[in-house]
């Protein structure tokens, strides 16, 4: 009896022991199709949208906090969500965001109907606020434990539990430190990153108030693997969930998280890692290079701002021919209206040749030779500078029409379009966006192309929601708000653009000597010392740049899940310079992907196959000229 007993025991435990062995393999499996992702992103966040309407990204509006400083009485706002927007877009990754301050987290948020996942990874950015609506934590649980999405988890946005078990670390809080970040073991995230970090030249001044910047306390626990270091504290870790899933958690002061490069760079790479793979934009000595104000009036009737148009001649020799040398574009914002203070109206500004009230000789067709030869000869781009550059409204008191030069025609507030600065006023919604439309379809009349990019004339500007310039301008279809101002799309307005001249995003400076038609009249040599100034990088018109922000890109895997298939969407508005330009695009993977699929052996981009050009993780994925879908295949073995 005790024989069959015992033998009943050991046939029990090996059946047992098998069935375990067979789960643990099927488990195995299912792991390795929850590591093939749709590639991306969804940002979940608290209350740092300042917009309740979801589409204007700006600033943060100061904390209504007393510093405690007579020298800075307010507290900054974090720039966390604001920053991370102008990087996802930048980089031209497909992301969601969902707001936590209005909406309930619901599983369906991160699946499909099909109960597949929508997202490759989740950036956790919720702060804490009382704004924010309690969320049920069990459904990002289930999201990355069951459904094996990745996560990127940012500085003190981990104070929930589950975040914490998720990351594999227990926080303990914020205190201030002067330590530097160091790198502390080499991985995917963190190669040929310079260590210290070390904040952007360029941004030292927003570097917070320097050595007081906070660091977030947290312990690894067992398995979590720590990459960067502050003093005795992780600031960078990384872990590999049972489920196959990839999580991150990236520290450092959330205030002056991303004026780090090599912060920026990491968080490039997590989502390349948490996703397996990621198809991507950066820059390398690219130039965006601006002058304002041909065909406007003011240089005709304002006292300081006093100039001839160029002529023809002058455009030939001093622009176009240097342009032509350095193989250089030239973005132009022009005024296709001009205002007769004879007639007490508006006309297209090329047809205008005269004399003006200083006894200067003003020839204006001329002008227009010169800017449509260089338009045909690629080396010029068109962009709006608005209808007019000058008040709509110029017949109320004070009065423009009629007024003396040295008298109201003086005052500069009448030179500005979008923003009534004579006033101090705003410029009702319907008049701005009339204006933009129209000077949109004079200048695709005068010069045969779309401007893409809007410029308010001297930065007047409205700022209200209801009147506010910049989102009027993306409802006219811009797709960027000069210079600077940032990205314009019927998705998203984000204003307020950081990171130029770095990787993420392109210079935009000035032609010389001062970035308008003014100073070439004054010295007109001094223009072609800006390709000694830079000599090795490349002047691009701002269309292309514009083109990259405005792609579409998809990523999924085929059913054998042996190929990775990517579509490029060039939206024919929008992406007009890729109508006849080709376009270069990164395609980042994964190590542990590599390890996995094996080597990249073929590219397909719409069905004809190219070498594999692949620099460590990175391959170049070129795309040949067309506007529309392009098709990417990526073979692996």
């Amino acid at each position: 009896m005790n024989r069959i007993n015992l033998k009943a025991v050991v046939f029990a435990t090996l059946t047992l022991l098998l069935f375990f062995v067979v789960e643990t393999h099927t488990f195995a499996q299912d792991s390795g199709k929850n590591l093939l992702k749709p590639f991306r992103v969804l940002v979940i966040i608290g209350d740092q949208w300042d917009d309740p309407s979801g589409y204007l990204v700006t600033r943060p509006t100061p904390s209504p906090a007393y510093s405690g400083y007579v020298t800075q009485p307010v507290l900054p706002g974090q720039e966390d969500f604001h920053h991370l927007m102008i990087l996802l877009k930048a980089w031209a990754i497909p992301f969601d965001v969902i707001r936590l301050d209005q909406q309930i987290l619901d599983r369906y948020m991160f699946l499909d109907m099909h109960e597949k996942p929508k997202y490759g990874t989740i950036i956790w950015d919720v702060n804490q606020s009382d704004l924010v609506i309690s969320p049920d934590y069990t459904i990002l649980r289930e999201m990355v434990e069951n459904y094996g999405i990745g996560l990127i988890a940012l500085t003190d946005r981990i104070f929930p539990e589950t975040l914490q078990s998720l990351l594999g670390l227990k926080y303990y809080g914020s205190w201030e430190s002067s330590k530097k970040m160091q790198v502390t073991k080499l991985h995917f995230l963190t190669k040929g990153l310079a260590s210290p970090f070390a904040p952007d030249k360029d941004f030292g001044s927003k570097y917070g108030l320097g050595v007081h910047l906070k660091r977030e306390q947290v312990e690894a626990e067992k398995g979590t693997v720590t990459l960067v270091r502050q003093g005795d504290y992780p600031q960078v870790t990384v872990n590999i969930l049972s489920s196959g899933a990839h999580t991150v958690w990236i520290g450092n002061d959330p205030g002056n998280l991303f004026l780090f490069p090599e912060i920026r760079t990491l968080l490039r790479r997590a989502i390349t890692w948490t996703i397996g793979y990621n198809l991507y934009k950066t820059w390398k000595n690219e130039v965006i290079l601006i002058m304002d104000d041909p065909g406007g009036a003011q240089n005709v009737y304002l006292e300081h701002w006093h100039y001839p148009e160029l002529t023809e001649d002058v455009i030939e020799k001093y622009l176009i021919k240097p342009l032509r040398e350095n193989n250089a574009v030239l973005n132009i914002n022009f005024v296709p209206a001009f205002v007769s203070d004879a007639k007490h109206r508006m006309e297209p500004s090329w047809t205008q040749k005269f004399t003006d009230g200083f006894g200067v000789s003003q020839d204006y067709i001329s002008a227009k030779k010169g800017y449509d030869k260089g338009v045909k000869a690629g080396v010029f781009e068109v962009m709006c500078h608005g209808l007019t550059h000058m008040q709509p409204d110029l017949v109320s008191k004070p009065g423009w029409y009629g007024a003396p030069l040295d008298r109201e025609k003086a005052e500069v507030g009448w030179y500005r379009e979008f923003g009534d600065t004579r006033r101090h006023g705003e410029i009702p919604a319907a008049e701005q966006l009339w204006r933009m439309k129209t000077g949109k379809e004079w200048l695709t009349e005068q010069f045969g192309v779309v401007p893409l990019e809007f410029c308010a004339g001297g930065n007047g500007a409205s700022i209200s929601y209801p009147n506010n310039t910049f989102r009027l301008a993306a409802q006219a279809g811009f797709g960027w708000a000069g210079w600077e101002m940032g990205y314009l799309g019927p998705d998203l307005v984000i204003l307020d653009w950081d990171f130029t001249g770095t990787s993420d995003s392109p210079s935009i400076i000035g032609a010389l000597p001062n970035g308008h038609d003014f100073g070439i009249t004054k010295d007109p040599k001094a223009f072609a010392k800006i390709f000694e100034q830079y000599p090795h990088s490349r002047f691009i018109g701002i269309n292309e740049f514009i083109g990259y922000l405005h792609a579409a890109t998809t990523g999924s895997w085929d059913n054998p899940r042996t190929s990775l298939l990517l579509t490029i969407d060039y939206d024919p508005h929008y992406c007009l310079h890729f109508r006849d330009h080709p376009s270069s695009w990164n395609l980042e993977l994964a190590d542990w992907l590599i390890k996995e699929k094996g080597k990249a052996v073929s590219v397909k981009v719409d069905g004809k196959e190219l070498p594999v050009k692949q620099q460590g993780h990175t391959i170049t994925i070129p795309v040949p000229a067309g506007t529309g879908i392009h098709k990417i295949g990526i073979s692996f073995r």
